[in-house]
């Protein structure tokens, strides 16, 4: 039987009397809690970005302050004391960094002659860096562990990874990656950094700037690579272009530990291809990933030389890797 329509006028108005029911109360507060997450997550990202243009902002001016300083004394400063005023090679307040309010710079590296790094931690925590030639970016590797010179970014000490071999076996391509450590001494490795023969290094493959046995996001860097930073660190073009001799001026100095690039080369030494050891303490030579002929590009620093040679070498040795960011 049909219900009569005062009835159903009536319990309409009964309804509207007595308020929501429970379903429709359950959708108003889902409706209410979608909406408060959309504000947040809209006003967390308006904080991020703020917190991002403000570290930019700093880093920019920062860069503009080592600039007008270099104008000034033909040189960018190589240290800032505590309130991130220049310190040295000239001392001069006019110069101070100033970061906002909850941001910190973390890096100063210079060598006062060509280049600078900058890095800078912002109020929540990200790291961004600046160089002489780079626009303030975001930092996506730990700074710990990696250098920023002008337009690369460099690991901060030679590769270690791997199982290790002796001297008197060669590596091969296996399921295994393996690492030599001079005199067969472990803690060499964990000093120097591990010795590879090439196509270890490379893990078989011959494209330059190939990943190899480095970290995701880097490479092994090619012979152009090691030009770019021996460039920025003051040799000409044309001395980076040579090689079977001894180049540039002072980037070996530059290079080795205690120098002013920071990367901090050791006298690592190496492995030759019959399996022996030798001058540990008297040279670091480091692989490129760049083939020529049967051998491949390398860089060689002598303890008693100040410059930089660049010579192809057997692929059989075992030399040190310094991995290059993507």
């Amino acid at each position: 039987m049909k219900r009569p329509l005062s009835s159903l006028v009536g319990f309409t108005i009964l309804r509207l009397r007595s308020g929501f029911t429970i379903i429709e109360l359950l959708v108003v507060i889902s409706v209410i809690a979608i909406l408060a997450a959309i504000t947040l997550v809209s006003y967390s990202g308006i904080s991020q970005r703020a917190t991002a243009s403000s570290i930019q902002l700093d880093l920019a001016s920062a860069k503009k302050q080592l600039s007008l300083y270099q104008v000034v004394y033909n040189s960018y400063p190589t240290a800032l004391d505590g309130s991130n005023c220049p310190s040295a090679p000239t001392a001069d307040t006019r110069f101070c960094l100033k970061p906002s309010s909850g941001n910190t710079y973390s890096t100063y590296v210079s060598n006062g002659t060509s280049f600078f790094t900058i890095n800078a931690t912002s109020s929540n925590g990200t790291i961004y860096t600046t160089t002489e030639t780079l626009s303030p970016r975001a930092f996506t590797l730990n700074p710990n562990d990696w250098l920023t010179i002008g337009t690369q970014t460099w690991a901060k000490a030679n590769l270690n990874v791997g199982t290790m071999v002796t001297g008197a076996t060669n590596q091969t391509n296996n399921s295994i990656l393996e690492k030599y450590c001079y005199s067969d001494t472990e803690a060499n490795c964990t000093t120097y950094g591990a010795l590879y023969q090439w196509n270890e290094a490379m893990q078989y493959v011959t494209t330059p700037g190939t990943q190899g046995i480095c970290p995701t996001n880097s490479h092994i860097p090619t012979d152009n690579d090691w030009k770019i930073l021996e460039v920025q660190l003051g040799m000409t073009q044309a001395q980076a272009d040579l090689s079977g001799s001894w180049r540039g001026t002072n980037q070996g100095t530059q290079l080795k530990i205690g120098g002013s690039s920071n990367l901090n080369l050791p006298l690592a030494g190496y492995r030759s291809p019959d399996g022996s050891f030798a001058s540990q303490l008297s040279i670091p030579i480091l692989w490129s990933s760049s083939e020529s002929s049967a051998n491949a590009w390398v860089r060689y620093l002598g303890l008693s030389y100040a410059t930089v040679l660049r010579y192809n070498y057997d692929k059989a040795s075992g030399f040190s890797v310094r991995c290059l960011a993507n």
